[in-house]
């Protein structure tokens, strides 16, 4: 009857807690719904009443409220009026998750009141002594994140106490609040984190050393000695680590294995008493076929690596494909599958968001080295779906990839997208591949000229008419002797192409300018046509008309001198050529621009003073192609500067840039180096309620008291006795001492054919055994309650005496 009392009374206790609006969204299908309703309900007023209320559940709410209205930015509440009400809740709450509220709450404005924060450091730093490892860390995460000057000697103490916590969550946090404090203090706080952090590398929890890698990964990069001891350790527990850890760690034993770890020996297969260190260029090795020898511990870390090609990371492919292509020999690359992923990854839903990254690494590997990915060209045809900037580097990396055998099919690829496509920069540069793809032979550049002159006559946009004229620029420029019909197709063009910009007007005014040196014969004709309209042309057009003239006259007088005798002169008032020259060096000296109006008094004066030298070496000289190609024509190492012509990313191309292997005699004792450092193993300092060795104490206590007893009265010392508020005991005992005394109680099996043949005296017997046993078992079980056991035996009867009436 007490205990039926005593559960109505607790249930209707709990009835009471819960508020009208939670009773509400509990009885709701859509909680959610109601929630966010009731929530709008909530005023200003009872905001507060909320946040100072004792009920853990009303001050929940209230946090919710807060982080709702965080998260909406609404100009109508001014939170920072609660910063008080919501930050006294940190002692006074034991739900973490109203704590992770108040930690977000208090990253937003404890800097606008720090008299405030700093009132509230003291509840905070009670919480580094919770029993909850998720409230000490949480403790740590909210005092670092206060950034108030004078609060850092209290977070570097608060740090370092708990360095040595047992909960690797505690640890874990301990490495991001040196990471924050860092990053505030920089050198100030550099000699007081870096031990603390020789302690957090050395920890045995993979969670641990996540977090200590990031710290040295931004605060400590250069201080690569630190992983001397645990080197090999990591090697093994590298697929153990979160994903960024993973990546951060491969990057910083890529830099190690070049500085502490001797090169790889490459030995050629032919001749073995030749040899090589492995060199700095990816494609520098003058062996056909050749052996490898590698230190074992780069030999280790690039077997580790290569068993975690099928990450779910990008940034681990990517740092895994990185460390491949440094420290490995081209074939060990190539055998090593990590093509094949990364080919794969491109058109793989779940990394659409990596994939700029992805295709700018493909990219770098492709321009050292095409041979590397060309069975993968297909790959990185485009899709309709693709972005602007994927369709780009897809574009850039078939650049690479073209080749006599399959030239034909990224031709009819390019073309469709040219013509196709809407996207300028796209345009551009299918322009520039299909240029690449011209390079190969002279068929196919007189081929693709001519269709893309066809194409300046259809097309409409004049950014891409600009394109067009530079490529057809470029491939004229890499043979002008085999393009004179070209260039007569473009001198009409100038002539009757009316939607012809100025930058495309201006590319082909100076391609006849250095068409002239080699065929000299329509060059007068094309300047004659441009002369008239010389005021009403763009910036760029006139100025690349005064440059043709100049051009034209220096030509025409290296003409003559070589056709003619020494002693006969250079008449320039009868010469045609000279007259349209001057004519536009007049024109020019008027006009708008001044560089315009500078170039033409300079070449007047050069031409005036009989300078015909000068002219000749500053009009004449070879220029260098308009385009350059993307692959290296040389091997060379991935430096800055070799890579500017990528276009790629600025993070990328510092991330893809390389270091040389360290040449430093001492790291011949390299293997010394790397001998296994002493680990710190925190989780020797858990103890837990159910333990052997918890329990062992308590029963060598117990037993030094009672040694005179037997050994039934020393086992019931040993247990603990635990009275319950209705006044009844129980005995706790550990889980070993409860399962060694469980009794081994036979089941009785009753066999119907035994039981026919036996006496009545084997019943007898069998009633006295059962009784036994019903007393052994009371004693077992140590029960206090003697009603339970009179109950027990009188059901033992009964059900012997059933057995028998059915027998």
């Amino acid at each position: 009857m007490v205990d039926s009392i005593s559960r109505i009374t607790s249930a209707l206790e709990s009835a009471r807690e819960l508020t009208l609006e939670a009773a509400a969204v509990a009885s709701s299908r859509l909680g959610e719904t109601s929630y966010h309703r009731y929530s709008q309900k909530i005023t200003p007023e009872g905001l507060r009443s909320l946040l100072n209320s004792r009920n853990e559940r009303e001050v929940r709410d209230g946090m919710k409220r807060v982080a709702s209205l965080l998260a909406s930015d609404d100009p109508t509440i001014d939170l920072e009026l609660y910063f008080a009400d919501v930050v006294k809740n940190i002692g006074s709450s034991n739900d973490i998750k109203v704590k992770r509220l108040i930690a977000v709450y208090l990253l937003r404005y404890a800097e606008r009141q720090p008299n405030v924060a700093l009132l509230a450091v003291n509840s905070i730093q009670k919480s580094l002594t919770d029993p909850d490892p998720q409230s000490r860390a949480l403790a740590l995460k909210m005092l670092s994140d206060i950034k108030i000057p004078s609060l850092y000697p209290i977070v570097l103490h608060s740090v370092k106490k708990s360095v040595s916590d047992s909960a690797p969550e505690v640890r874990s946090a301990v490495s991001f609040a040196l990471l924050k404090l860092y990053r505030e203090q920089r050198e100030t706080v550099a000699d007081d984190v870096k031990p603390l952090l020789v302690d957090l590398l050395s920890d045995t929890d993979p969670l641990v050393v996540s977090s200590a890698l990031l710290l040295l990964k931004e605060a400590f990069p250069q201080s690569l000695d630190l992983l001397h001891g645990h080197f090999r350790r990591y090697c093994k527990i590298l697929p153990q680590l979160s994903q960024w850890s993973q990546a951060y760690l491969i990057d910083l034993l890529i830099d190690y294995c070049k500085t502490f770890i001797p090169r790889p020996i490459l030995t050629d297969s032919l001749d073995t008493t030749r040899s090589m260190p492995l060199p700095d260029a990816f494609n520098a090795i003058p062996f056909a076929t050749y052996d490898v020898a590698l230190d074992p511990d780069l030999e280790l870390f690039l077997q580790t690596i290569q068993k975690m090609l099928h990450s779910p990371s990008a940034a681990v492919i990517v740092s895994i494909s990185k460390a491949l292509f440094e420290l490995s020999p081209p074939v060990a690359f190539k055998n090593s599958r990590i093509t094949h992923v990364l080919a794969r990854l491109i058109s793989a839903p779940s990394f659409a968001s990596d994939r700029g990254v992805i295709l700018q690494c493909i990219l770098v590997y492709c321009a050292v080295d095409p041979t590397t990915f060309s069975p993968f060209l297909k790959k990185f045809f485009l899709f309709p779906s693709d972005d602007t900037a994927t369709a780009v580097n897809k574009l850039k990396i078939i650049a690479t990839l073209v080749n006599l055998n399959n030239v034909k099919k990224v031709v009819l690829e390019l073309k469709y997208h040219i013509v196709h496509d809407k996207r300028p920069s796209v345009i551009q540069e299918a322009l520039k591949s299909i240029a690449a793809c011209g390079q190969l032979s002279q068929s196919l550049s007189l081929h693709i000229t001519k269709w893309l002159l066809v194409g300046m006559e259809t097309s409409i946009v004049s950014t891409s008419l600009d394109s067009y004229v530079n490529v057809v620029r470029y491939l004229i420029q890499e043979n002008p002797t085999q393009h004179l019909g070209t260039m007569v197709h473009l001198a009409k063009t100038l002539k009757t192409e009316k939607k012809l910009s100025g930058n495309a007007k201006a590319g082909i005014i100076w391609l006849f300018g250095e068409f002239s040196a080699t065929n000299f014969s329509i060059c007068p004709d094309v300047l004659r046509i441009l002369v008239p309209g010389f005021s009403s042309e763009p910036r760029e057009t006139r100025s690349q008309i005064v440059l043709f003239a100049a051009k034209i006259l220096s030509c025409d007088l290296d003409n003559f001198k070589n056709s003619r005798s020494e002693d006969e002169s250079y008449d320039f008032d009868q010469s045609r050529i000279s007259q349209m020259a001057q004519a536009v060096f007049h024109l020019a000296k008027f006009d708008d621009d001044f560089d315009i109006r500078d170039r033409a008094r300079m070449f007047s004066s050069l031409f005036d003073k009989q300078r015909y030298e000068i002219a000749s070496l500053l009009l004449q000289a070879p220029k260098p192609a308009s385009m350059c190609s993307l692959t290296f024509d040389a091997p060379i190492s991935l430096s800055a500067a070799n890579l500017a012509h990528l276009n790629i990313d600025h993070d990328m191309e510092e991330y893809l840039t390389t270091i040389s292997w360290s040449e430093d005699q001492e790291n011949n004792k390299s293997s010394e180096l790397r001998k296994p450092a002493e680990l710190k193993d925190y989780n020797k300092l858990k103890t837990s309620f159910s333990s052997s060795s918890f329990f062992a104490g308590k029963d060598n206590q117990r037993r030094s008291s009672s040694i005179a007893e037997n050994q039934n009265s020393s086992k019931a010392s040993s247990s603990r006795v635990f009275t319950s508020s209705i006044g009844k005991k129980y005995h706790l005992q550990s889980l070993d001492e409860f399962f060694s005394d469980v009794p081994s109680k036979e089941h009785k099996t009753v066999k119907r054919g035994e039981i026919e043949q036996e006496s009545t005296s084997d019943e007898g017997s069998s009633s006295e055994d059962n009784l036994s046993e019903q007393e052994s078992d009371s004693g077992d079980y140590e029960s206090t309650d003697s009603s339970d056991s009179d109950v027990d035996d009188e059901s033992d009867s009964n059900s012997d005496g059933d057995e028998e009436r059915s027998l």
